[in-house]
């Protein structure tokens, strides 16, 4: 995706005058990393290892729900509504209707933790809210700038809101939504890292880097085979169908290495992120076809504590880089958080191995997401500098 946001604050007062609600990262930025925070301290710290377990029956179901649709949802939100100018070319979502976003998204972190007592249904239509509306937001854009990919992303966010809902209601494993959440990361992530990618490439005077179309397409196509396959009970077409995907997506991030991406962090954090796409699809597709080079939960963590996380967080490290008059310079703090992420997910895949890595992997996480945490904060205040994500284009 090329994240070049219009500039302009035409029919957008909130982002004229700022505020949190200025454009949709600021409040769904801070909330996932509150969230990232909250969740490990609670799977770690709390009575029972969760919260009341009366809403999904399992503090272990609840913390895989609340980082898949909590976390990645809330940056999901944030990060294509406010990069929507670069395919709409109207001001981004502000104001009333991201208000009203982050009223939905807390609300039903209160029904999923079980507070209100509700039952099952009203508890997943209220969760189900979240990703509707966002859908809804995306969609308007989408046929306002007549575009392909702002309804891709629409489609894609109709495609959480009912992985959530089934999941809720016990109708799918986590797995199934990992893998559409890996399916995103490789359409619209795949999409945003390559074109930050060539911003950097083209400041420097070198050549364009290839569109790797191909491979985008087999690496996304292996996903989908994946999940249809995986649905109906064929574990060794699904495995093998994460492999191809795992190549493709690997063959796809070596094509875009350049020099360019060493020389800058932001850009390097972007690719570091991206390989655990790849990383995470074989480990899970080789758990599936019972070649277990990591337990099938560890596998998953490479495409949620890995690759799920780690470009979030580089995404989110875009949000508060030092602005220059020729690009977005990552700040010292951002780098070193990033950092501790990281390597989190890399302990995190070897707890399977050695259980005693467990709390380092969480230490890591969330000093890594409180410092993030820090550096949001100030930066919540006033109008937002636009682009937000790729500062000025080369």
């Amino acid at each position: 995706m090329d994240d070049s946001e219009a500039p302009t604050h035409r029919n957008d007062p909130a982002g004229a005058t700022g505020g949190i609600f200025a454009t949709a990262h600021r409040p769904m930025f801070l909330l996932a990393a509150l969230w990232a925070v909250t969740v490990i301290v609670w799977r770690y710290r709390g009575e029972s290892g969760g919260p009341v377990a009366d809403a999904l029956g399992s503090p272990v179901l609840w913390h895989a729900h609340e980082m898949i649709f909590g976390f990645a949802g809330a940056a999901f939100a944030g990060y294509t509504l406010t990069a929507a100018p670069s395919w709409s070319r109207r001001a981004p979502a502000s104001g009333l209707p991201v208000a009203v976003l982050t009223v939905l998204w807390i609300v039903t972190r209160i029904a999923i933790a079980g507070v209100t007592g509700l039952p099952l249904m009203p508890i997943a239509l209220i969760a189900t809210a979240f990703f509707v509306w966002l859908a809804a937001l995306l969609a308007g854009e989408a046929i306002s700038g007549r575009s392909a990919k702002g309804a891709l992303q629409a489609v894609f966010a109709v495609l959480l809101g009912v992985a959530d809902l089934a999941m809720i209601l016990g109708l799918a494993e986590p797995r199934a939504a990992i893998l559409i959440f890996a399916l995103v990361l490789s359409v619209i992530g795949g999409r945003m890292v390559r074109a930050l990618t060539e911003n950097r490439v083209l400041s420097e005077g070198a050549a364009p880097i290839p569109q790797a179309a191909i491979a985008g397409y087999l690496g996304a196509t292996g996903i989908v085979a994946a999940l249809v396959a995986d649905a109906t009970g064929a574990a060794a077409i699904a495995g093998a169908a994460l492999v191809i995907a795992a190549g493709a997506e690997a063959l796809r991030l070596f094509q875009w290495q350049r020099a360019a991406v060493r020389h800058d962090a932001l850009v390097l954090m972007l690719h570091l992120g991206f390989v655990w796409l790849p990383v995470g699809l074989a480990l899970t597709g080789l758990a599936l076809l019972g070649v277990e080079v990591l337990a099938a939960p560890d596998a998953l963590h490479a495409l949620t504590a890995g690759a799920m996380s780690c470009l979030i967080h580089a995404v989110a490290a875009r949000a508060v880089a030092r602005r220059t008059p020729e690009r977005l310079v990552a700040r010292w703090p951002g780098i070193i958080a990033f950092a501790f992420v990281w390597l989190a997910a890399c302990l995190r895949l070897a707890e399977g191995s050695f259980l005693a890595l467990s709390p380092s992997a969480a230490m890591l996480w969330v000093v890594g997401w409180s410092t993030y945490l820090i550096t949001l904060i100030p930066s919540l205040r006033g109008a937002p500098q636009r682009p937000v994500f790729s500062g000025p284009r080369a």
